[in-house]
């Protein structure tokens, strides 16, 4: 077993040992009726009209949950054991939703605390697991209870509803990777007896993988509040220089840069890297000598077989971290609670997050919102309902990088209405058909200069503009190298496609006819320079004898946020925009099958010890 599938099976039991802690008799007192005597936070939760039902919710870290998991044992003294439960009790919240016909009714509550797009058999688990939880008054704790229940059992047995308090109680837990795993289960109290435990009729379940809340991923600090450890300053002299005052240009959209997170105690103030990461080279120097040097070469390498492998498999990592992070993409969340679950994604997979230190680039992962074509640098600037946002990761494992970008809504765009999000989601669908004509071109001998005639005449289409001043470009050993994969009409590039040659294409497309772009005084940041929105799409993908691989398309598993595509929950997961759309998506289980396997035989022996 992989050390990431050991700790998240390590995990799912130190949750499993919390849920057995809290069918025990001390817990009705000190966790259930404890919780449902905090009269302002039932105040709240009752002030969501629309709710109709509601659970216990705690949310912890995969660390601490292990570390506190020592007293889950049954040979710890029962004062030890209460005193935790207690404390567990201080952490969790009361959350409500609002269960209808339609489970569009509540989406926006529930993705503040699972995530957005995550896949069709979790929204069901967990949307059934809320459909049973009804409210009451007159609770023994007060306040009103947690209960659950399906409607049918209210009304075809009024004495066991009478009869016993049912609670609902899901953990969730953000593992080491950034994702987080959540699982529910029910407990029962008689009120004849006074005997406590699980529930008989309702199975616990888990549901991975989820992301983190967004009342998690809110910021231990921030520019009001510093700790010793984390300054925040803004990104200066193109990553080699912060300044506390907000440097002077000639805005020209309504974004603005907002300060980042500079670690006082670790190297140029970035995230640390575990020493047992392989390190790209520029890790120190900020500089890719390697790649410096390679820039002279005018002939593609052509990968072998085995070449192409280790490149797929950085492949597959730099799309589990962007899968991860578009999870979580939600109103309120900041960039840089992002780039911290890219970074511990990439890191957890024993990969390097290639864009830090690149050059001096101070984070893991680029993320430009709205009118930013790309190199946007993760800020504290919280993301609003309506922006765009594009992600951008590159995961370097066994030395090769794995590259590739996504451009996401926030909040719901189906939903939304009004001018702007109706050209948001022009622009994103125009940008994913650049994307898939561009891709449409691969083929041995086919000229490079060729993708950009079929990527402009898309966007001709929309009467959107194609960016002429960045490009795809070639990969493997190097993040960047040789061939250049120019995106507009009549380009001068140069070389065709032979079997073997690696390289990306992720042609960058703006709302307006003004292709141009500017730079923000930190000299990453580029802006369209009408202010106007810019979005993106990129794999990397190799030619082969037959056509092309797309090495970074999507899985089953990959979030389902894209506005312009109809979801197919069977199959593959999605229904292509055309034939061409095939290739940049996956009909193969995703990696982490395996891993849901193992954590949902755990939740079966956890059920089959019924204890009331």
């Amino acid at each position: 077993m992989s050390p990431a599938s050991n700790e998240k099976e390590e995990t799912l039991s130190s949750a499993i040992a919390l849920l057995e802690l809290l069918s025990t008799q001390h817990a009705l007192e000190n966790f259930f009726h404890e919780i449902l005597n905090r009269k302002e936070e039932e105040e709240e939760e009752e002030a969501r009209s629309k709710s109709n039902s509601k659970c216990v919710f705690f949310e912890i870290s995969s660390t601490a949950l292990r570390a506190l998991s020592n007293v889950f044992k049954k040979e710890t003294a029962e004062t030890l054991k209460r005193s935790a439960v207690k404390t567990i009790a201080k952490k969790s919240r009361i959350v409500s939703l609002f269960i209808g016909d339609d489970q569009s009714d509540d989406m926006e509550r529930f993705e503040e605390l699972f995530g957005c797009g995550i896949s069709m058999e979790n929204v069901q688990k967990l949307f059934k697991f809320f459909a049973r939880c009804t409210r009451s008054s007159g609770s023994s704790g007060g306040g009103g209870d947690v209960r659950v229940g399906s409607a049918d059992d209210v009304d075809s047995d009024t004495n066991s509803d009478t009869d016993r308090n049912k609670y609902g109680v899901i953990v969730s837990v953000r593992l080491r990777c950034g994702e987080s795993v959540a699982i529910g289960a029910t407990y029962e109290e008689s009120k004849n007896t006074g005997k406590f435990g699980k529930s008989e009729n309702d199975e616990a379940f888990v549901a991975y993988p989820v992301a983190p809340s967004t009342k998690f991923l809110e910021l231990q600090s921030s520019p009001g509040k510093e700790t010793d450890d984390v300054k925040w300053l803004y990104c200066d002299d193109k990553g080699n220089a912060r300044t506390e005052e907000m440097p002077n240009f000639k805005w020209k959209g309504k974004l603005r840069p907002w300060k980042i997170s500079h670690q006082e105690k670790l190297f140029r103030g970035m995230r640390k890297v575990p020493d047992s990461v392989v390190k790209a080279e520029w890790w120190e120097t900020s500089r890719p000598l390697a790649e410096e040097r390679a820039r002279q070469q005018r002939v593609a390498d052509e990968l072998p077989k085995n070449e192409i492998e280790k490149l797929r498999k950085a492949c597959e990592i730099g799309r589990g971290a962007i899968d991860c992070v578009v999870r979580a993409i939600r109103p309120g969340v900041t960039p840089e609670a992002l780039d911290v679950l890219c970074h511990d994604y990439i890191c957890d997979n024993n990969a390097y997050p290639s864009p830090l230190n690149y050059y001096c680039f101070p984070k893991s992962c680029c993320i430009s919102v709205n009118e930013v074509i790309c190199h946007g640098i993760p800020d504290c600037r919280p993301l609003e309902r309506g922006d765009i946002v594009n992600v951008d990761v590159t995961a370097f494992f066994g030395g090769y990088h794995g590259d590739l970008n996504e451009t996401v809504y926030v909040g719901n765009a189906n939903v939304d209405s009004g001018e702007n999000s109706e050209a948001a989601k022009k622009l994103l669908k125009c940008a994913y058909e650049c994307l898939a004509s561009g891709i449409a071109v691969v083929k041995p001998d086919a000229r490079y200069r060729d993708i950009g005639e079929n990527v402009s005449s898309v966007a001709d289409k929309y009467d959107c503009s194609v960016v002429r001043t960045y490009c795809g470009h070639g990969i493997g050993k190097h993040f960047h190298c040789f061939p250049n994969v120019p995106h507009y009409k009549g380009n001068k590039a140069t070389g065709a496609m032979k079997p073997g040659h690696a390289f990306t294409i992720e042609p960058m497309i703006n709302l307006s006819k003004e292709w141009r772009d500017e730079l923000w005084p930190d000299g990453w940041t580029a802006v369209t320079k009408d202010g106007s929105l810019s979005a993106q799409y990129e794999h990397t993908m190799v030619c082969t004898e037959f056509g092309v691989d797309v090495l970074t398309k999507r899985t089953k598993n990959s979030p389902k946020v894209f506005p312009f595509i109809a979801y197919d929950h069977s199959s593959t997961g999605e229904a292509p925009l055309n034939d061409v759309g095939k290739t940049m998506q996956v009909d193969s289980e995703p990696a982490h099958s395996k891993i849901v396997s193992d954590l949902e035989s755990l939740i079966r022996a956890f059920n089959n010890n019924v204890s009331i």
